[in-house]
C-alpha cells in the first residue's frame, strides 16, 4: 500500500511497550516513533491513562500530535486541553469497589472524566465486570465499563478511542482516513475500525487480531517498529476485505 499517512494514532500499553501486560517502554517503538515524526508522518498517543501521564510520555517519546487520553475523553494538544466526554463517575463507586477489594489506580485523582480500578488478583474479570456493573447500577451510574487488560475503567457513555482519535486528526489538518491506527486491546478496537488501516502486535488480542488489517510478526513495540518500517517504506499491504 503506497499511499503516505499523515497520522498514526497508537495504543500503548502493549502497543509501544515491550509487550502486552507489560509496562516497559520498547526502545525499537520509541525510535520508530522518533523516525515517523523525521519523515513528517505525526504520532499520536490513544490511551487510557490520565491527561498528565499521556502528555509527559508523549513528549518524552517525541510523539507531536495531539495527546487522546481517557479512553478518548481527553484531548491534549498545544497546551489545550479539549473535552470529548462530560460527567465523571460517582466518588462514591470509587469507596464501594475498594471495600470489595479494588483498588483505585493512583492516576484517579488526575482524570477528568473515568475512573480506573485494578481487580483483586484473584479474580476472574468477568466477576469483576459483573461486580463493577452491580456498584455502577446501585449509585444510577450509566456509562461504559472498558477492560484494557491491565484495569478497569468505568466512563461516561460517549467515552470512545475513536471519537477523540477524530478530534485528534481534525487538530492536525488530517482525517481518520489519513490515519493508521495500531492497538492490541478490545478498547481499541472501534479505534482500528475508524482508521484509514489498523494494525496490531503479534501477541494482541484475538479480537483486535482478527480486525486488524496487517498483524505484525513480533509482539508489543517490536510490533509497532516493524509497522512503522512498512510506512516509512509505502509497503503496508492493502486492507483486508470484510464481509
Amino acid at each position: 500500500m503506497g499511499a503516505r499517512f499523515k497520522l498514526v494514532l497508537s495504543d500503548v500499553d502493549g502497543t509501544i511497550t515491550v509487550r502486552r501486560g507489560s509496562l516497559l517502554l520498547c526502545l525499537e517503538a520509541v525510535r520508530a516513533i522518533r523516525e515517523l515524526e523525521s519523515s513528517g508522518v505525526v504520532v499520536s498517543l490513544v490511551t487510557g491513562n490520565s491527561v498528565p501521564v499521556a502528555a509527559g510520555l508523549a513528549r518524552y517519546v517525541g510523539a507531536s500530535g495531539p495527546v487522546v487520553a481517557e479512553n478518548g475523553c481527553t484531548v491534549f494538544y498545544r497546551g489545550i486541553l479539549h473535552h470529548a466526554c462530560r460527567g465523571k463517575p460517582p466518588s462514591e463507586l470509587e469507596e464501594r469497589l475498594v471495600e470489595r477489594g479494588f483498588r483505585a489506580s493512583w492516576q484517579n485523582p488526575y482524570r477528568h472524566h473515568d475512573l480506573a480500578f485494578l481487580p483483586p488478583g484473584d479474580m476472574e474479570p468477568s466477576e469483576a465486570m459483573r461486580i463493577i456493573m452491580e456498584e455502577s447500577e446501585a449509585l444510577g451510574w450509566r456509562g461504559r465499563i472498558l477492560w484494557t487488560g491491565f484495569a478497569f475503567h468505568v466512563a461516561p457513555p460517549e467515552a470512545s478511542k475513536a471519537s477523540g482519535a477524530g478530534l485528534a486528526a481534525r487538530l492536525v489538518g488530517a482525517s481518520l482516513d489519513e490515519a493508521i491506527a495500531l492497538g492490541d486491546g478490545e478498547n481499541d478496537l472501534e479505534l482500528l475500525r475508524a482508521a484509514g488501516y489498523s494494525a496490531a502486535p503479534s501477541d494482541a488480542e484475538e479480537s483486535v487480531r482478527r480486525e486488524a488489517d496487517y498483524i505484525a510478526g513480533e509482539p508489543g513495540g517490536r510490533g509497532f517498529a516493524e509497522v512503522a518500517k512498512l510506512i516509512l517504506e509505502g509497503k503496508l499491504p492493502p486492507r483486508r476485505r470484510r464481509a
